[in-house]
């Protein structure tokens, strides 16, 4: 019985979010129209709800051992493009800075682009709602080998709590997003065994870095 509410619950979650991906694809269509702000927040908030989903499929297959990423290689130009493009518009008031000179250097990257630019989006997002007036998302080479990137915003920062590790719910979310992201960094790793992370500081808004073998 257990195996079959499992296998209901991994079937109710991935129909939801198809229905919800099907809806944004509807909406982008209606998007051509007039420009309305109900709309545009009406269109955010589905994809919003369509990455959770996303993400707690995700989370549940890799509790039960069937998580595989799709490792490729991938242009970071086009992969930041990508990304902001699914961003979508800004709230008004905020403004991204996009710092990716790196890419030029650093070309091509492995790594699973669709669970990648899920965990960035949910980071981007937090820090857009959170933000006063600004956020950056940077791309950088990091320090011991890998990529970087990393999403800061000019508001409160962190709450203790979850700096400490915790990940209990908060004025910033569920923490379904950061238990995700911490998951893919884990699973991108080299052959040597080195792992992808995550690391979150005050400085003093929020900084959200992930980094990728």
């Amino acid at each position: 019985m257990a195996e079959q509410i499992d296998a209901l619950v991994a079937a109710a979650i991935h129909d939801a979010k198809n229905a919800l991906m099907a809806l944004d694809t509807q909406l982008g269509e209606i998007e051509r129209r007039p420009a309305s702000a109900d709309f545009a927040a009406a269109r955010a908030t589905t994809s919003r709800i369509a990455g959770q989903l996303a993400e707690l499929l995700t989370l549940y297959r890799a509790q039960g051992g069937q998580l595989r990423l799709a490792i490729d290689d991938h242009d970071l130009h086009d992969f930041i493009d990508d990304l902001l493009t699914e961003l979508g518009p800004l709230p008004a008031g905020i403004t991204l800075d996009v710092e990716r000179s790196a890419a030029a250097t650093l070309g091509s990257w492995a790594f699973d682009a669709y669970l990648v630019k899920l965990a960035l989006l949910d980071a981007l997002r937090n820090a857009l709602r959170q933000a006063r007036a600004h956020v950056t998302l940077t791309l950088q080479a990091a320090p011991q080998g890998g990529i970087c990137f990393e999403v800061a915003d000019d508001g409160p920062g962190f709450p203790a709590a979850i700096l400490g590790g915790e990940n209990a719910a908060s004025t910033q979310g569920t923490g379904l997003g950061l238990s995700f992201a911490r998951l893919i960094a884990e699973r991108h790793a080299t052959p040597a065994g080195k792992h992808g992370h995550v690391a979150l500081a005050n400085r003093p808004g929020a900084s959200f870095t992930l980094t990728l073998p």
